[in-house]
């Protein structure tokens, strides 16, 4: 794959969540580098250099891409190679390094959800995170759930059918019915694509509501994530994405503008605790410490 086709295809993704495609990008940079066709050592890092901050903006706002290439970016600059083989070595060596640095935090993270959440219990969750579904991995059959479709695209679906493989029972719902089902869960739990400063939750849209709903009813609504997710930034300074509102097939209409944005902010006045590879985080003050790392 070239440069500008792994670029493009993480900016096009519309199946995996932020610690996937953080992945997906270390993986393109380490395919990139062995396969690459550069003898000239300076340019070949001078390329890598690039690819790694192209696929930065590729989506602002998921921090796991931003901050585990900015650990590339600086394991790599600090190698002293300065041959075409070292560099290719090199650049492959801190990627491997990172993933394998990512996954670790998310088995963490998860396993510290599922202490805290037990067996027996039926919980809530909207759109698809990597993290939650490592937590109904280790709980399954032991849990039931509620999914809701996730709409768009709907990854809700796919996050069903793999609960379904494991032998959990799911209810499987519109959007529009979280506010109804959340008083059948005991517990909300849902990843994120970033964690802003003291706690602000941003993540597909329609987390919001969820946690909303959750406090309407009394439940307590838990984020699991790594802390690769976290942001110093303010929530403000983070950009949702803005898709095609195709996706949805609204009305054209005169007069009518359609939007689809992808993530929404959620307070962390909502949030009853934010999880990690670390421990479980239950005030705003001690999780802004790390945010602020």
């Amino acid at each position: 794959m070239t440069a500008g086709n792994l670029v493009q295809a993480i900016r096009d993704d519309r199946e995996h969540g932020a610690s996937e495609l953080a992945r997906q990008c270390l993986d393109g940079l380490a395919d990139y580098a062995r396969t690459i066709q550069v003898t000239d050592a300076l340019v070949l890092k001078a390329g890598l250099i690039g690819l790694a901050r192209r696929l930065q903006q590729a989506r602002p706002a998921m921090a796991p891409i931003t901050n585990l290439l900015a650990n590339w970016l600086a394991a790599f600059e600090r190698s002293s190679a300065d041959t075409p083989e070292d560099i290719r070595n090199a650049a492959t060596k801190a990627a491997e390094a990172l993933i394998q640095e990512s996954k670790e935090a998310l088995s963490k993270a998860a396993a510290n959800a599922v202490n805290l959440i037990g067996t027996g219990k039926t919980i809530i969750t909207h759109s698809l995170s990597s993290t939650v579904f490592a937590v109904f991995e280790a709980l399954a059959p032991r849990v039931r759930a509620i999914v809701t479709e996730s709409r768009p695209p709907g990854e809700g679906r796919r996050l069903a059918a793999k609960l379904s493989a494991l032998g959990i029972t799911v209810e499987f719902i519109s959007d529009q019915q979280m506010g109804i089902f959340v008083q059948n869960a005991d517990v909300a739990l849902v990843g994120a694509d970033t964690i802003a400063s003291e706690g602000t939750v941003i993540n597909k849209a329609g987390t919001y509501l969820l946690a909303l709903a959750a406090r309407d009813r009394g439940i307590p609504f838990y984020v699991c994530f790594e802390s690769f997710k976290c942001s110093k930034l303010a929530p403000a300074a983070i950009p949702l994405e803005h898709n095609d509102p195709a996706e949805f097939d609204p009305p054209e209409l005169p007069h009518v503008e359609a939007h689809n944005v992808y993530f929404d902010v959620t307070p962390s006045k909502l949030v009853t605790a934010w999880i990690t590879e670390a421990r479980v985080f239950n005030e705003r003050a001690a999780l802004a410490r790390l945010t602020s790392a």
